[in-house]
């Protein structure tokens, strides 16, 4: 049995042979051996067949999988665990419930405004709440940061050209600014690289967007604090770095469609409606307050640039 996990956690790049295998943390183990399949297409995603508790959250227990031995990075007791359909599912333990929520919003944000961003859920186990999400790596693929310290915007723009994902970018910055999250860069934006087509080496790909938000990183407009990229030491405004943004063709495009389809409340309905988890009152609020901050800001500097149309972020 123990020779079987290790094969199977092989196969997914998921195995340290240096590490100690818990068998007793396998859940549904004989279940898991005898339906799991190894995932061979891109895709990664959660059974057809998942419930949901009264709250929304995906009941993890009902699900066969076994845990990775190998060590993760991060102060959440973060995890890797592989379901009996073959996803590889990031595992992320010790939040709580708020940052979990505030993840899901941003999620749904991120993808109302067509920008790549990863998959995340709410689970339990063992009453414990989970944020989950779904690998979006192939075997071989790795996660590449292409800098060190928070970038200077022209800087980053012409760095990331060479891996086709500058626009991708500045969307980025964009919407950061739209819910303050000062935890972007350096090490939670990242290309992806080591992908193989017919035996042969990929091009780079956009990174999906991950870690949107944690407990330091919501609701700040201040850039004094250096965590933004950033036009110039003397520049703070989040005008002016908005208006710099507009300079763009595609990221002016992007607002006029997009960004002005999107809002937080429909944002807010499309999670209760796919996942059945309602959104607290509080949480809501804190989002609002924030979002018509910069829906004033957005749409100020639209009508510097000689703009008509204007965005409703609320």
């Amino acid at each position: 049995m123990e020779n079987k996990i290790i094969k199977i956690l092989k196969q997914n790049h998921l195995y340290d042979e240096t590490r100690a295998l818990k068998i007793r943390d396998c859940n549904k183990l004989s279940k898991f051996l005898d339906t799991y399949k190894i995932n061979h297409t891109n895709k990664q995603k959660l059974p057809n067949n998942i419930t949901r508790d009264e709250n929304g959250r995906i009941i993890l227990d009902e699900i066969p999988f076994i845990p990775s031995n190998k060590k993760v990075d991060g102060r959440h007791k973060n995890t890797w665990i592989i379901l009996n359909n073959g996803t590889k599912l990031f595992i992320k333990n010790d939040r709580k419930h708020y940052y979990n929520e505030c993840e899901l919003i941003i999620m749904y944000f991120l993808k109302s405004l067509n920008i790549n961003c990863a998959n995340y859920d709410i689970a339990t186990f063992k009453n414990n709440e989970l944020l989950i999400s779904p690998s979006f790596l192939r075997n071989g693929e790795e996660i590449i940061k292409p800098f060190e310290e928070i970038p200077k915007l022209n800087e980053g723009y012409e760095t990331l050209k060479a891996h086709n994902s500058e626009i991708h970018f500045l969307k980025t910055c964009f919407a950061d600014r739209i819910y303050g999250n000062i935890d972007r860069f350096p090490l939670n934006f990242g290309i992806i690289t080591g992908g193989k087509i017919c035996n042969r080496n990929a091009q780079d790909r956009i990174c999906p967007l991950f870690d949107n938000f944690d407990d330091n990183s919501t609701f700040f407009r201040e850039e004094k604090y250096g965590f933004f990229p950033y036009l110039d030491k003397n520049i703070l405004s989040c005008n002016e770095f908005i208006n710099y943004l507009l300079e763009y063709e595609e990221i002016m495009h992007w607002v006029n469609g997009p960004l002005r389809e999107t809002n937080l409340y429909n944002v807010v309905q499309k999670l209760c409606k796919e996942k059945n988890i309602y959104v607290d009152d509080e949480t809501y609020s804190k989002f609002q307050n924030f979002f018509k901050d910069s829906e004033t800001i957005i749409n100020e500097e639209l009508k510097n640039k000689g703009k008509s149309l204007k965005i409703k972020l609320t």
